[in-house]
């Protein structure tokens, strides 16, 4: 976390100091073009005026010479642009520093700029005449129309630009760290907020690896949606987990349990045959009652494997195929005759005279119809009343239920009787056999073929129902 923290806060500070400096870069480099546009249309402006003065005031004669150094030097006051005349050697003629005095007579200037100039309009260079002048400068020149003076060069030095440039450098730099020392803080505090929340779901999640399942965060404490929004998924995945903690620990208790009494009972049985307190002549009865526990545990692990397979693996649909619901009801119907005519049972069906098709796994319904008609043959009570019936839905769906009369569940358990080895306390007084696994194995069943199942029970009667899909034509 430290890590990611400090990447950001860098990756943030690098972009903030890059982009300042590109933005510093491209100013400087437009005010010095701009600068250098402005001093170029001057410097032109005073050549092109000096070779019109030129050509007016001549300069073969001393005394035109000197009128033309004169108001050289007028003009050199008025705009701070320094201007020489040369003939078409690049020899200079006059200046606007003085007839007498001036250091720049007789100095010759390079022809090849000279002759770059254009007969009508003034050619511009910057960084020239360093030998002449000690220092780089502006420049532009112009040629005269006549006589043996051709060339007029006016320059102004490049000091003040550059000193200028420097003084913008200078500001730059402080307007960068200026922004940097407002930014990096205010960086750092909106970086704190925005991962409180992810700190708080990284402790959570380490006390959720310690087995803590209760731990929440606040999802309020962050302006961010899309960390609102990872806050309760945690939120929820962290009710999710404990949910399942809570039904893993009800799920171990409740083996725990059913595993119990048979495996007292046949220690205590084969201890008391060890030690020789059974009889031998009584041995036999206590192997049986060992043998019988044996299969109840047997029944139990293959329970539990048969669910984890349909659980894990679902109905593949090689398993699927379409046969008749009304036949499968009245073949495992058959199979509880014993049962049934055992405790004086009165059956009730209502099955569709056409048959009811549907696509399915045979051998899982099967198993479905069965545990539910076992349930209700043995809680039915002697004489009572047990009920089939497959009817069809507006959805296009059969119907399938199965009903007996005895006590009514009451409406706080209804929601328990599908979960794994839930019994009411009547019936497990009654039931001594079972495992509470017969309706856990239905519902896991049904819900693969994704299809519902539901239970009601009301005045003396108990109905489980679910619905299965209506083939359209037998799969022959």
């Amino acid at each position: 976390m430290k890590r990611s923290f400090g990447g950001q806060m860098t990756l943030t500070v690098c972009l903030i100091f890059l982009t300042l400096i590109l933005l510093s870069t491209a100013a400087q480099l437009l005010y010095r073009r701009l600068a250098v546009d402005m001093m170029a249309e001057d410097v032109s402006d005073s050549a092109a005026a000096a070779a019109g003065m030129t050509e007016i005031l001549g300069i073969d004669s001393a005394k035109g010479r000197q009128q033309l150094c004169i108001q050289l030097g007028y003009t050199a006051l008025a705009t701070g642009n320094d201007t020489v005349v040369c003939d078409e050697n690049g020899k200079v003629l006059a200046c606007s520093c003085g007839l007498q005095s001036c250091e720049h007579l007789g100095r010759q200037f390079d022809r090849a700029f000279l002759d770059s100039a254009g007969p009508e309009q003034p050619v511009f260079r910057d960084n020239l005449f360093l030998d002449c002048y000690g220092e780089k400068r502006m420049a532009a020149v112009a040629r005269t129309g006549s006589g043996q003076a051709r060339y007029v060069v006016s320059s102004c030095s490049a000091a003040p630009l550059t000193q200028r440039l420097r003084e913008a450098v200078r500001m730059n730099v402080f307007v960068v760290l200026a922004v940097l020392l407002f930014a990096v803080p205010l960086v750092w505090i909106i970086t704190q907020r925005q991962m409180k929340p992810i700190k708080q779901m990284t402790a959570a999640a380490r006390r959720m690896a310690h087995g803590q399942m209760d731990v929440r965060v606040d999802a309020d404490e962050t302006d961010s949606a899309e960390l609102n929004e990872l806050a309760l998924a945690f939120n929820n995945m962290s009710q999710a987990l404990a949910k399942s903690e809570q039904k893993r620990q009800e799920f171990v208790a409740n083996v725990s349990h059913e595993l119990k009494t048979p495996m007292t009972t046949i220690s205590g049985y084969m201890e008391g045959m060890l030690d020789g307190t059974i009889p031998p002549e009584q041995q036999p009865k206590y192997m049986e009652i060992i043998a019988g526990e044996v299969k109840r545990l047997s029944r139990l692990v293959r329970s539990m494997l048969e669910i984890s397979r349909i659980q894990d693996q679902g109905v593949p649909p090689e398993r699927k195929r379409s046969f008749d619901l009304c036949q499968t009801v009245g073949e495992v119907l058959l199979s509880f005759e014993q049962k049934i005519n055992g405790k004086g049972l009165e059956v009730e069906t209502e099955l569709p005279d056409q048959g009811a098709r549907t696509v399915a796994d045979p051998d899982a319904i099967t198993q479905v119809v069965y545990n539910l008609i076992d349930n209700a043959v043995k809680f039915c009570p002697e004489g009572g009343t047990l009920g089939l019936k497959i009817a069809q839905t507006k959805g296009g769906k059969y119907l399938v239920s199965v009903s007996n009369t005895g006590p009514t569940i009451p409406a706080e358990e209804l929601p328990l009787v599908f979960d794994r080895f839930h019994k009411t306390d009547k019936s497990r007084s009654v039931d001594r056999d079972g495992w509470g696994l017969g309706l856990y194995i239905v519902k896991t069943i049904i819900l693969s073929h994704e299809e519902d199942i539901y239970v009601t029970s009301r005045d003396g009667v108990t109905e489980f129902s679910f619905t299965m899909p209506k083939a359209g034509a037998p799969n022959l």
